[in-house]
């Protein structure tokens, strides 16, 4: 009773499987045909027909349409079934071949359609479609790291998307095309094998916040260790995004009022902002790991050799050791001390909730002494 599971399992892949079909009869094709030529040859042509390895070689010569010729039939009725042989080969390989091509093609046309399940390991998934989308893209293929490799997750035209993959060249990019608030999508995109995730709403997407806040959720349930930054529009959904646990939020438009007010209070300001922020201009902005021989020196030496020797400009430094914040400690139950003191930090503006895995600290002193996981952002040409 054990293995009625497995014979089973085995005959529906035997009546999907066109391929298997094909490669079982051209097996009992050449072993049926290698047994009556052996059986008529053996007698009267031993020289040739020595056993049954060199009548199952035969056989494979034959059916493959090879014809050697250093084995031969030379009775009657084995030259007869030598021709019954050749005959099923041509028609056995033709089918076999056929059947592989259209395995192939169906395949391609999965993928060119987005229906293919997707393979890759430690990638990035890009869920949604807007021109920001592919300023992502064209960001991506300047990279000077390894290839990355991305998979888009959305609802745009299949035409549209080939044209996407094909004008980035530097990125290995897959297409899986449906909702990518459904866990059906995600696992297709294979999430649970992806190191990130950017989400952005769909160009004219009526409710496209409470669409991010969804997949989120779906994403950090399939995969909790998947890093999610998300792109929402409404700033009053910023916080039900990071507590969905979104590890960054970018809001639409959270600068303008920043390069507005500077335009007319300090001319200038913006503009260098600008120019840094301008991936096409030459200086971009960059992440560099500390050097570990200076490790425990000050802040001020690297500035002083990386402006020298390959003329960057510091901006600041992160650390992505994770922090742990009051929520973190918070038991989350309905105790009256703790939803006293996570009421009092609300009052007073601070949101709990809220964490970043990304410490950042910007301009420091020339005397910081700089730490094992401390990774430069700099300003400046990476080759």
């Amino acid at each position: 009773m054990k293995s009625f599971p497995t014979v089973k399992h085995a005959l529906r892949i035997l009546r999907r499987n066109q391929l298997v079909q094909m490669a079982i009869a051209i097996f009992v094709v050449i072993n049926l045909t290698a047994a009556v030529v052996f059986f008529f040859e053996h007698r009267n042509n031993p020289e040739m027909y020595r056993n049954y390895g060199d009548a199952v070689w035969w056989s494979i010569v034959t059916v493959a349409t090879v014809g050697y010729g250093d084995i031969v039939p030379k009775t009657d009725l084995g030259r007869i079934f030598a021709s019954l042989t050749i005959l099923s080969g041509v028609i056995l390989i033709s089918l076999f071949t056929a059947t592989i091509s259209s395995v192939f093609v169906a395949r391609k046309i999965k993928e060119s359609q987005g229906l293919q399940d997707i393979d890759f390991t430690q990638h990035t998934l890009l869920c949604g479609w807007n021109p920001q989308a592919e300023d992502v893209l064209r960001i991506f293929d300047r990279s000077h790291g390894k290839q990355m490799q991305v998979v888009l997750v959305n609802e745009a035209s299949p035409e549209k998307i080939e044209t996407v993959i094909n004008a980035y060249q530097n990125i290995e990019i897959k297409f899986v095309r449906g909702d990518f608030s459904r866990e059906t999508i995600l696992n297709r995109a294979n999430v649970k094998s992806a190191v990130s995730a950017l989400v952005v709403p769909d160009a004219g997407s009526a409710g496209a916040d409470e669409k991010t806040l969804l997949s989120i959720l779906a994403m950090k349930s399939l995969n909790p260790k998947l890093k999610v930054c998300a792109h929402i529009l409404n700033r009053e959904n910023r916080q039900h995004v990071k507590r969905a646990n979104a590890d960054e939020v970018i809001v639409s438009d959270q600068h303008t009022a920043f390069f507005l007010a500077n335009h007319i209070m300090f001319p200038g300001t913006a503009q260098v902002a600008s120019e840094m922020l301008d991936y096409e201009r030459g200086n971009d902005v960059y992440r560099v790991s500390v050097p570990e021989h200076f490790v425990g020196k000050t802040f001020g030496e690297l500035f002083m050799e990386f402006k020298q020797t390959k003329n960057w400009t510091i901006l600041g430094l992160v650390n992505e050791e994770e922090s742990v914040n009051l929520s973190d400690i918070l038991s989350h139950d309905t105790s009256a001390i703790d939803a006293f003191i996570e009421r009092k930090f609300r009052e007073a503006g601070i949101n709990v909730s809220e964490k970043s895995g990304t410490r950042v600290n910007i301009n420091p002193p020339f005397d910081y002494v700089l730490q094992k996981k401390d990774i430069a952002v700099i300003l400046g040409t990476v080759e």
